[in-house]
């Protein structure tokens, strides 16, 4: 496979989780940037909630119930979006994280290759 220049891998990784969310959750996230370093790739995405999640945000116990919705989505697609990355990228993923900051409807992630990414 050809290296990707840094603006692909970023561009691809873009579309890609923009498509993806939509497919799986009925909307995509209203913005999205990723940032690369060496081996390490961190997207940042706004704009996330589904309808369903701001209606369940407006209760009073709320949060925790979309936090645990996303949490195990999360893990059960997890393998699935794995593959997905390291196949737009080439490399193998040994670490990756994400996080939800639902009262501001933005989440991030970082993941962690084996090897520098460009």
């Amino acid at each position: 496979m050809s290296v990707m220049s840094k603006n692909a891998v970023e561009k691809e990784f873009s579309n890609f989780l923009s498509y993806y969310i939509k497919e799986n959750l009925g909307r995509g996230p209203r913005e999205t940037k990723i940032k690369i370093t060496d081996n390490v790739l961190v997207f940042f995405m706004k704009g996330i909630l589904t309808p369903m999640e701001r209606n369940i945000l407006k209760s009073s116990n709320g949060l925790p119930v979309a936090l645990e919705a996303r949490r195990l989505y999360i893990k059960g697609a997890g393998q699935e979006r794995i593959t997905a990355f390291e196949k737009i990228v080439g490399k193998k993923i040994i670490e990756h994280y994400e996080a939800w900051k639902l009262e501001e409807d933005a989440a991030v992630g970082v993941l962690v290759f084996e090897e520098n990414i460009t």
